[in-house]
């Protein structure tokens, strides 16, 4: 009699103690090591990615992950190593090289679809990326795609040049 009205008091007792969930259930918040589980990881940044364009919030971010602003923003830099603003930022930036190398599109209009308050703001930000700043960006790439076209065009491979002779002038070889 005493065995049977001291289990579901033993039970409820283990069910208590830090860390412990009763059998078959799963916790529903960020894991054990404070990261954001996967299937809530690329929820959020599958949703970041469509709304780049739109204005994203911690708040709003938190909503599509279902965790308060606080422990989202604590599992999402556990779980990717930046801030969700940083990481907001490094996509817009990524996106913005994208743009750039594919169309014409005025480096006004870039910074504003992409949520930047200016231009001023944008190149900075670019430049602090990748090192360039926008414009200088878009000529290289575009050079580069230029000369790449040529060669494919020409049927030019380096490796169908003639190794010059180290003794011999150009003049000498040809005659």
């Amino acid at each position: 009699m005493e065995i049977e009205n001291s289990l579901p008091i033993a039970l409820a007792a283990r069910l208590h103690q830090p860390g412990t969930t009763a059998p078959g259930t799963r916790s529903i918040g960020p894991s054990a090591k404070g990261r954001l589980d996967r299937r809530r990881l690329f929820r959020v940044l599958d949703y970041i990615d469509r709304h780049l364009e739109g204005d994203l919030t911690l708040d709003e971010l938190a909503s599509v992950a279902c965790l308060s602003r606080f422990h989202f923003a604590r599992a999402f830099k556990q779980s990717v190593g930046q801030s969700p603003h940083r990481y907001v930022i490094a996509r817009r930036l990524e996106r913005a090289e994208v743009l750039l190398t594919e169309g014409e599109t005025s480096l006004v209009e870039i910074a504003l679809s992409l949520r930047f308050s200016s231009q001023a703001n944008f190149s900075r930000a670019f430049r602090q990326s990748t090192g360039m700043a926008p414009g200088q960006y878009r000529r290289e790439v575009t050079a580069s795609f230029d000369i790449n076209a040529l060669r494919a065009r020409s049927g030019f491979k380096e490796a169908a040049l003639a190794p010059a002779n180290s003794g011999e002038s150009f003049f000498e070889s040809v005659g």
